[in-house]
């Protein structure tokens, strides 16, 4: 099995934490959706990443999918419970920090537009919705260990990747002490060995 992304991408970390966490053996290949383009294109045909390869060369993309069967191969641990409501819950949270993502990339790519060509007006519609969902985020953590339940789900890895990314990419943004809930939670996440093996870069 391989997981095809970047370091750099919050979403492929969040499907390789998921195969770690679970001990799921897999081939990590490096590759740009900006610089090995057509590579990419070639297992997406979004051009995007993170992508998985099954051994029997079938694919699936997009994250929350690829997480979900990820989830699937076995229950040690259960990353997105049985149960509905919880069910529910998880993939919301996780839902909520995706958007939270696909928004600040957006920011991320308009901020580097040419200065004449830069929609100030877009980029904060767009920063509304980080501290948005940011701000939802803090809620969901403030005075938890764990999101839902008493055990790790795919909604903790979903926020700390999200947090982590923010971090790297907008570093000049003190994002801990405006979120600080959020912050140590990431940062507690952030210290597990499947963080450690899947450093942003």
């Amino acid at each position: 099995m391989q997981i095809i992304g970047t370091a750099t991408s919050p979403y492929t970390r969040k499907v390789r934490v998921v195969a770690l966490e679970k001990g799921i053996g897999h081939e990590f290949v490096a590759s740009s959706p900006m610089v090995d383009s057509a590579e990419v294109q070639a297992a997406n045909p979004l051009g995007k990443v993170p992508v998985l390869v099954r051994d029997d060369g079938s694919r699936l993309v997009d994250s929350p999918l690829i997480a979900e069967y990820l989830d699937g191969l076995n229950d040690a641990p259960r990353l997105i419970p049985r149960a509905l409501a919880a069910r529910e819950a998880v993939r919301q949270l996780e839902a909520i920090a995706d958007g939270v993502l696909d928004a600040a990339i957006l920011v991320r790519m308009e901020s580097l537009r040419p200065e004449a060509l830069r929609s100030n007006e877009w980029i904060s519609w767009e920063d509304g919705k980080v501290h948005r969902g940011l701000a939802h985020l803090e809620r969901a953590a403030h005075g938890r260990r764990f999101l839902i339940g008493d055990a790790l789900t795919l909604a903790d890895i979903a926020l700390a990747c999200c947090l982590a990314w923010l971090e790297f990419r907008f570093a000049e943004q003190d994002w801990r002490s405006r979120y600080p809930a959020a912050g140590r939670h990431a940062e507690e996440m952030l210290g597990r060995p499947s963080f450690a093996a899947t450093p942003v870069e």
